[in-house]
């Protein structure tokens, strides 16, 4: 069954790419290569700069290639998401379950939740430099409000459906806490690690291109400064590679922690 169902996305996914090549070949062929590169192009520009990119050590003095610097982006996203996770999961779970921390800080994260994500940037850069802090401190920041958020609604339904049968038996709150409350807490997580991870792609490039002194965020502003687009999207479509290879992980992974709710 799960073959049956899995083989229609695939073949769906395949004909959406299709599609998407086919509409850029046609504006490549009524634009210029700097403006609308063509598909050979591309895959050239991704080949000749994969281990190592000229450009860079032209415009930045520096090293590697498009493999290089995705995994460094990589890198950074992957350890930008368990920070946040860690940070907004135990933040979440004191507000549903700590009466003095939730009425302290419900407000505080209630109003960091609307400031704009890209507006820290600025800041990070003041305060960090261009260290990684500096670039994926965008990332860890989205994921602890997107976590803590979703914890603390997760945990007040899971003590409402849960807890209050969970303490008839007789179990203290620290056992619920453990026993019950984390468990219900964790299909969730899950999803909106998944959702924090797929947004973090994008605030790590962003930090990159304004000022990263690594990663593809900087190997694609390299290239903008060159016109040469095609290296430009040739990263995009590599970290887009590598992207959809971590979110399957996760999902497989996630999959394999809640077997039990099967």
């Amino acid at each position: 069954m799960r073959i049956r169902a899995f083989g229609p996305a695939v073949a769906g996914g395949i004909v959406g790419v299709l599609a998407i090549a086919a509409v850029w070949t046609v504006l490549s062929a009524n634009n210029t290569e700097a403006r609308f590169p063509s598909i050979p192009s591309i895959f050239d520009a991704i080949v000749d700069n994969f281990q190592s990119a000229p450009i860079l050590s032209y415009s930045t003095f520096g090293t590697g290639g498009v493999w290089s610097n995705t995994l460094w982006t990589a890198q950074n996203v992957l350890i930008g998401v368990a920070t946040g996770l860690v940070i907004g999961f135990a933040t979440g779970l004191a507000l549903a379950r700590i009466e003095w921390f939730h009425r302290l800080g419900r407000l505080p994260i209630a109003i960091l939740g609307t400031v704009p994500v890209l507006a820290l940037l600025p800041f990070l850069t003041l305060w960090f430099g261009n260290s990684a802090l500096s670039t994926n401190g965008l990332v860890i920041f989205f994921t602890a409000i997107t976590v803590a958020s979703t914890v603390q609604s997760s945990a007040a339904a899971a003590e409402v459906k849960y807890a209050d049968y969970a303490a008839t038996l007789g179990l203290s709150t620290n056992r619920t806490t453990v026993s019950v409350i984390l468990p219900a807490l964790l299909p969730s997580t899950i999803g909106v690690v998944r959702a924090a991870t797929a947004f973090g792609w994008g605030f790590q490039c962003i930090a990159e291109v304004m000022g990263g002194s690594q990663g593809a965020g900087r190997l694609i502003r390299s290239f903008s400064d060159a016109t040469q687009t095609a290296g430009a999207i040739g990263v995009l479509i590599v970290i887009g590679i590598v992207a959809v290879l971590c979110d399957a992980l996760i999902g497989l992974a996630g999959r394999w922690i809640v077997r039990w709710n099967e």
